[in-house]
C-alpha cells in the first residue's frame, strides 16, 4: 500500500468550491475545472458537451456544486455534484499520484455534505474496473452493492450504478470525521478551504463588537500588551468572545510592531477600531503594547458556536484569555479545522452531521 499522500504532502493542497459567482465570468477556477473535466475526453467521449450542457447552468442554476483541487496551484482534482432529492456525484477525478489515500475521503465528504437536507438517495456511476480496485472505498461510504447502469458513457470498461440512502452516507461520514479532522489539524497552513485554513496559527480571543470590526475590515489593527513577532505571516482564528462564542472568521498577521501607547495610536489609531478613551484605558499603565497587523481577512460564511463544535467533538474546548498556539493545544487545532470544514455544509440552528 501506498504511503498516505495527505500525510506526507510536504507542499500546499487547497480545495476552492465552484460556485455561481464563478459562472458570471470565466474564473481560474472554472477554468480549472474545465479542463480537468475536458481531459477525460478520450475515455468518456462527449464529455465536453455534458460540461457545457449540463455542468455550466447547473451551477448558474445553483442546481450542481463543484470542487477544484490544487496541488502546488496546480488543478489535480476536479469534482461534480448534482443537488436534489434524487442526488449524484456526477464526476470525480483524482490525479493518479493523490490516489490510495484520504483525498478520496475528503471529496467524498465534502460531495455528500453539499446535498445534505435536500438529498434522499445518492448514487453515482463507475468503471467496473474501479468499483473491483475500490471496493472497500465505496462500501465505507455505505455504497455496497453495483448494477449494471442503463446507459453507457465510458469507452472500453462496463460502467456500473451504485446507491445509497443519503442519511446512510452521511452516517459514514460523520464516522469518519475524527480521522478527517485530525490530519486537516496536522496538515496546517499546506491544507486549505475555499481559502481557509486548518488547525494552523493561533487562535486569539476578541470581545465580538472588536470582532465584528475586524470582520467588516473596519478594525486592522489589534492591540495586545505583549505579543511575539514570532507569529508573522501565520493565520489568526477569530474567536468572539462571551456572548456570541463562536469562531468568526480568520486572517494573516502581517506585521507587530511595538512601541509606547502615544507612538502606536498616532501611527494606527484610525485603525484600532475602538475610541481613544477605550485605548487608554486599555493601556493605562503600559510602557510598551504590541500592534498587531491584520491582512486577508476572511470572514466565515457561517460563524461557527463554541457549543456545535463541542458537540461533533464531543469534548470541552476553553478558549484562551487572550490567545492560543493551535499546534500546542490539539482540542482547539481540531476544532479550527471543523470551522472550515463546515462552510460548506450547514446552517447551525441545530445540530447536525457532517
Amino acid at each position: 500500500m501506498k504511503e498516505d499522500m495527505i500525510a506526507s504532502m510536504k507542499h500546499d493542497f487547497r480545495i476552492a468550491r465552484v460556485t455561481r459567482e464563478d459562472t458570471k465570468g470565466l474564473s481560474d477556477h472554472l477554468r480549472a475545472l474545465q479542463d480537468l473535466i475536458a481531459a477525460n475526453e478520450p475515455m468518456y467521449p462527449g464529455i465536453n458537451k455534458w460540461l457545457r450542457s449540463k455542468v455550466l447552468p447547473g451551477l448558474r442554476a445553483d442546481e450542481r456544486v463543484a470542487y477544484v483541487g490544487y496541488l502546488n496551484e496546480q488543478p489535480a482534482v476536479s469534482a461534480v455534484v448534482k443537488k436534489g432529492k434524487d442526488a449524484k456525484f456526477c464526476h470525480l477525478r483524482i490525479r493518479e499520484d493523490l490516489q490510495d489515500n484520504s483525498i478520496g475521503d475528503v471529496f467524498f465528504s465534502l460531495m455528500a455534505s453539499s446535498v445534505k437536507g435536500l438529498a434522499s438517495e445518492i448514487h453515482f456511476t463507475l468503471p467496473e474496473s474501479l468499483w473491483a480496485q475500490k471496493v472497500d472505498f465505496f462500501r465505507s461510504f455505505r455504497f455496497t452493492e453495483v448494477v449494471k447502469a442503463s446507459a453507457q458513457y465510458r469507452k472500453g470498461d462496463e460502467e456500473l450504478r451504485s446507491s445509497a440512502r443519503a442519511s446512510e452516507v452521511l452516517k459514514a461520514v460523520a464516522e469518519k470525521r475524527h480521522k478527517l479532522i485530525k490530519r486537516f489539524s496536522e496538515f496546517g497552513h499546506s491544507f486549505t478551504l475555499d481559502g481557509y485554513s486548518f488547525g494552523e496559527g493561533i487562535l486569539m480571543s476578541v470581545h465580538p463588537k472588536f470582532a465584528a470590526k475586524i470582520m467588516k475590515g473596519e478594525k486592522r489593527v489589534e492591540i495586545r500588551r505583549k505579543f511575539s513577532k514570532k507569529w508573522i505571516g501565520t493565520t489568526v482564528k477569530i474567536y468572539s468572545t462571551s456572548p456570541e462564542q463562536s469562531l468568526v472568521g480568520e486572517a494573516t498577521i502581517g506585521a507587530v510592531i511595538a512601541g509606547t501607547p502615544s507612538d502606536i495610536w498616532e501611527k494606527f489609531g484610525p485603525d484600532i477600531g475602538c475610541s481613544k478613551k477605550e485605548y487608554d484605558e486599555y493601556t493605562a499603565s503600559q510602557k510598551e503594547v504590541s500592534a498587531i497587523v491584520l491582512s486577508e481577512i476572511r470572514p466565515y460564511r457561517e460563524i461557527v458556536p463554541i457549543w456545535q463544535l463541542e458537540y461533533y467533538l464531543e469534548t470541552e474546548l476553553r478558549p484562551p484569555q487572550s490567545y492560543y498556539a493551535l499546534e500546542k493545544n490539539k482540542r482547539w487545532a481540531e476544532a479550527a479545522s471543523l470551522a472550515v470544514l463546515l462552510q460548506n455544509t450547514f446552517k447551525h440552528m441545530r445540530p447536525i452531521v457532517i
